[in-house]
């Protein structure tokens, strides 16, 4: 996917538009994300029809496009983790040997309908998605009991969606421990999964732009001026 026709359909440089950023926000508006494909996989009682989570996020990627806003989230949570990103990535290419790059944002395809903000790029070819978790007692959980939240798992799945890549790191860090303060573990494409992604998306995509033509607003008015 070419900068230059994400520059082109959205007017923004995604070569600087750091994450977090306010270009990098814009980005993502009315934009299926990894952080959120967790929803997309929501089903409703007994694994049929539409979950509540489902319904929600589509609500709020269409909201995005008619208002080109997105809800600001603010947490300690949030701090924290943006805080210690940059050193648990550097600590993690050292204890795997592999060296990391960035990627602000990495769309799928020409569409632009579903991204991903990677924490990195690993030189072996994988993705690395990192989590620093607020309390030391979610880390021990992963580290001793080998527990990963679905929505995490879920978003490492999308990830290799979204890429083509074969596996992803997932890794915690907490800076508080006095040793053993990284874990990661290689999360494997999952084919199942992949199949979900490939059925639900599209299926996603279309209702969004159902309830999009009812308002009278189509995908990228939100990158208009």
């Amino acid at each position: 996917m070419s900068p230059e026709l994400i520059l082109q359909r959205t007017g923004i440089d995604v070569l600087t538009a750091e994450q977090g950023g306010e270009d990098w926000k814009a980005l993502r508006l009315g934009v299926i994300t990894a952080s959120r494909a967790h929803a997309v996989l929501a089903t409703g009682r007994g694994g049929k029809g539409w979950g509540e989570k489902k319904k929600s996020y589509l609500m709020e990627l269409v909201a995005e496009v008619c208002t080109s806003q997105s809800p600001e989230i603010f947490g300690k949570p949030l701090e924290w983790g943006a805080e210690h990103e940059a050193e648990a990535r550097t600590l993690f290419e050292f204890m795997a040997g592999k060296n990391v790059s960035t990627e602000n944002i990495m769309f799928k395809d020409e569409t632009l309908r579903t991204a991903a903000s990677p924490d990195g790029i690993c030189s072996d070819g994988y993705g690395l998605e990192i989590k620093c978790p607020f309390t030391t007692t979610v880390y021990l959980d992963f580290r001793v009991n080998g527990v990963i939240k679905p929505e995490y798992t879920a978003q490492c799945q999308y990830s290799m969606w979204v890429t083509g890549a074969s596996g992803w790191y997932f890794a915690n860090y907490d800076p508080r421990m006095k040793r053993e303060g990284l874990h990661y573990v290689l999360l494997e494409r999952d084919q199942e999964t992949m199949t979900q992604f490939d059925e639900m998306v599209p299926e996603f995509i279309e209702a969004m732009d159902s309830v999009l033509s009812d308002l009278g607003f189509q995908f990228g008015e939100q990158w208009k001026v």
